[in-house]
C-alpha cells in the first residue's frame, strides 16, 4: 500500500503510530500526536541466501483490530508471520510481537527524519538501538540479544545484508540491527525526551511479560468503551461507531481536547495541505458526535482549554491549529471557523464559563459583515476559493443568533447593548441571504459562483436558518441530486470538484442523509446511510473519499469529520 495511506493506527493520546496493511510502521508522532513525525523509513526483513526479503514485499493475508491492538498476518517466501502492534495506554512505547513459522534471521533498518536543524545520531547501549536528537530519544530493543548492528550509514550495506559496526555511537540518521535464529520476538520501540528516561524504560520493559502488557492494554480499551455507556446501534453500524470512539481517543489530546482531522499522509505537500491539524470548522460536527458518545471530558477540554488558548486577541479563530491550541500553518481567513466555535459552545451549554470567548468572537463576527450584511471576502468552506460565500454568511447568522441566546443567559442587563445590536442585525443578514444568494429559484454558494455545492445544506443542517419546507431549499436539493450524484451512489462536494480526481465524499452523503431525515423521508435517509456503512474499510474506518467510479477508498482512511457525521446520522436517523 502507498505511503499515502495509513491502514491502521495505534496510540495513547501522547504518541501516535501509523501502519500499512502489511504492518509496516511508516509514521510515529511524538511528543505530540500532530508533530513531530519522526520516522523516515522503519522496515523489517528476513535474511535468506545473503539477501533481504522485506516485509514491504510480503503477501498480506489479514489485518484486524481487537480494541486498539492491531494484528497483521503476512507471508514471505513460504514463511508465515503473525504480527501484533499496540501502544500502551500509559507509557510511550510501541510493542511489536512477531511469530514466525520457522526460525529466521530478522533484519531491522531504522532511518529517522533528520535535517540541518534536527540532526539524528545513533548509539548501541545494552543491546538496544538508541536514535536521538536533542530532546528526542527512540530506543528499539528486545529481551533477545542483538547479533549484529551498524550505527553509521546502514543504507549502504542493505543490499548485501551485512552489517559493519565501527563503534557503539555515531552521527548518522540511519542504523540497522540483526536478530539471529529466532521464531518469536517482542520488540519495544520506546520514545522519551531524556537519555535517563530511555535507559530506565529499557530496563523496565525487559522485565515485563508481554502477554500481561497486551491483556492490560486490551482491558483498558474495553473499559474505556464501557465507561461511556452510550448506545452503539447494531451490526456493522455498531462496529463503525466503536471504531469511531477508539479513533477519536487516538486523535485527541486528552489534556486540551484538541483533535486532529486525521493522521497525516503527505508530509511534503505533494497532493494536499496536510491533515494532522485541528480545525475549528470541524468542531461543530466532531464535538456534537463526542457529546452523543458521552466523551464529555474531551468536549469540556476542547472548549474550556483548547478554545480559550486558540482564540486570537481580535476574537477570531484562524483556519487550523495544533492540538495544544497553538497556530498551525494556514493560508487565509475562513470566517465559519469562528462561527463554528460559537455554535459549539451554545450546544455545549456551559456558556458562563466561556463568556470571554463568546464576547470576543461575537464582536469579530459583527465586524466581518459588509455594508449589505453579507460576509466579507474570505475562503470558502473547502478552503479553495476566496469570495463572498453563502455558507460563510449563514454561519455568521447562526452564530450570532446562538450568541444572543448565550449572552441572555449570562446576563441580559450587562449584555443589553450587544444583544440589541445582534437583534437588529439578524433580520438584515437573513434579508441579504435572500437577496444575494438566490438565483432562478435556488440557493447559490457564492456571489460569483453558482455551481451546486453540498454545503448549501448548511442552511438547514447545522445552521437551521431556513425552514425545511422552504420551496427554494427543495429546489436546491433537486439540483444537488442532479449535479452531484455519482454512478457509484455517492456524492461530490460540489460541481466540478477536482481534488484528488473529484470523488464521492462520505460527508456529502451523510449531509444529504441528515437532510432527508429532517424532512421525514427516513427511507431515503436510511438508504444513503447504508451506502456509507457499506463503504467503511476492512478496519471499519470511514475515509474522506470513495473513488468516483468504484467502491475503494480514494483518499484519507481515518477522517474524524466522516466519523463524526456518521455518529450524528446514526443517532438522528435511528431515533425516528
Amino acid at each position: 500500500m502507498s505511503k499515502y495511506f495509513n491502514n491502521a493506527i495505534v496510540g495513547n493520546s501522547n504518541i501516535l503510530g501509523c501502519l500499512t496493511d502489511k504492518g509496516e510502521l511508516i509514521r510515529l508522532y511524538y511528543p505530540y500526536i500532530d508533530y513531530f513525525q519522526n520516522i523516515d523509513n522503519f522496515k523489517m526483513g528476513i535474511i535468506k541466501n545473503n539477501s533481504i526479503c522485506w516485509f514491504e514485499n510480503a503477501i498480506p493475508k489479514n489485518q484486524y483490530y481487537d480494541t486498539n491492538i492491531v494484528y497483521t498476518n503476512l507471508s514471505i517466501d513460504e514463511i508465515e508471520i503473525e504480527q501484533k502492534d499496540y501502544i500502551l495506554p500509559d507509557k510511550n512505547v510501541l510493542v511489536r510481537k512477531l511469530k514466525f513459522s520457522q526460525n529466521v534471521n530478522l533484519f531491522l533498518y531504522s532511518k529517522l527524519n533528520s535535517n540541518a536543524n534536527r540532526l539524528i545520531s545513533g548509539m548501541m547501549v545494552k543491546d538496544a538501538l538508541i536514535q536521538y536528537c536533542q530532546d528526542f530519544y527512540m530506543a528499539t530493543f528486545s529481551t533477545l540479544p542483538i547479533k549484529q548492528y551498524q550505527i553509521n550509514n546502514a543504507r549502504y550495506t542493505l543490499e548485501n545484508a551485512y552489517l559493519r559496526p565501527e563503534d557503539y555511537i555515531g552521527m548518522s540518521d540511519d542504523s540497522a540491527i540483526l536478530y539471529q535464529d529466532i521464531n518469536e520476538i517482542t520488540l519495544y520501540i520506546c520514545c522519551s525526551q531524556t537519555l535517563k528516561d530511555t535507559m530506565q524504560s529499557i530496563e523496565y520493559f525487559r522485565n515485563q511479560d508481554e502477554n500481561v502488557l497486551c491483556e492490560n492494554t486490551k482491558k483498558y480499551w474495553k473499559q474505556y468503551l464501557q465507561n461511556l455507556k452510550c448506545e452503539l446501534g447494531d451490526g456493522k453500524e455498531r462496529e463503525i461507531i466503536e471504531r469511531s470512539i477508539y479513533l477519536f481517543a487516538l486523535l485527541s489530546n486528552k489534556k486540551t481536547g484538541g483533535i486532529i482531522a486525521s493522521p497525516d499522509v503527505d508530509e511534503t505537500f505533494s497532493k494536499c495541505g496536510r491533515y494532522g491539524y485541528c480545525w475549528p470548522r470541524d468542531a461543530i460536527f466532531i464535538m456534537k458526535a463526542l457529546a452523543i458518545l458521552n466523551m464529555n471530558d474531551l468536549v469540556t477540554n476542547f472548549y474550556q482549554v483548547w478554545a480559550n488558548h486558540a482564540q486570537l486577541e481580535n476574537g477570531l479563530f484562524e483556519q487550523r491549529y495544533y492540538v495544544n491550541g497553538e497556530l498551525a500553518p494556514s493560508w487565509g481567513i475562513q470566517i465559519d471557523e469562528t462561527a463554528a466555535i460559537l455554535l459549539g459552545i451554545d450546544a455545549y451549554g456551559k456558556c458562563r464559563q466561556m463568556e470571554s470567548v463568546i464576547l470576543k468572537a461575537t464582536q469579530s463576527l459583527l465586524d466581518f459583515l459588509d455594508e449589505e450584511y453579507k460576509s466579507k471576502t474570505c475562503f470558502d468552506l473547502w478552503e479553495e476559493r476566496k469570495g463572498v460565500h453563502l455558507y460563510a454568511t449563514a454561519s455568521i447568522y447562526a452564530a450570532l443568533r446562538a450568541s444572543r441566546r448565550m449572552l441572555s443567559k449570562i446576563g441580559k442587563v450587562k449584555n443589553k447593548k450587544l444583544i440589541s445590536s445582534i437583534e437588529k442585525i439578524l433580520p438584515k443578514i437573513l434579508s441579504s441571504i435572500r437577496k444575494n444568494f438566490v438565483k432562478d429559484g435556488i440557493f447559490v454558494r457564492s456571489i460569483d459562483n453558482t455551481q451546486m455545492d453540498i454545503s448549501l445544506l448548511g442552511l438547514v443542517i447545522p445552521f437551521d436558518i431556513i425552514e425545511i419546507t422552504n420551496p427554494i431549499m427543495k429546489n436546491t436539493v433537486q439540483e444537488l441530486e442532479k449535479h452531484l450524484k455519482l454512478p457509484n451512489g455517492g456524492y461530490l462536494r460540489y460541481e466540478g470538484d477536482q481534488y484528488i480526481g473529484g470523488n464521492a465524499w462520505i460527508i456529502s452523503s451523510l449531509w444529504l442523509a441528515l437532510y432527508y431525515n429532517k424532512i421525514g423521508n427516513q427511507e431515503r435517509a436510511k438508504e444513503i446511510l447504508d451506502w456509507v456503512t457499506n463503504h467503511a474499510d476492512s478496519m471499519n474506518f470511514l475515509p474522506e473519499q470513495i473513488e468516483r467510479e468504484g467502491n475503494k477508498t480514494a483518499w484519507i482512511t481515518q477522517l474524524a469529520w466522516s466519523h463524526a457525521m456518521y455518529v450524528i446520522a446514526v443517532k438522528e436517523i435511528e431515533k425516528k
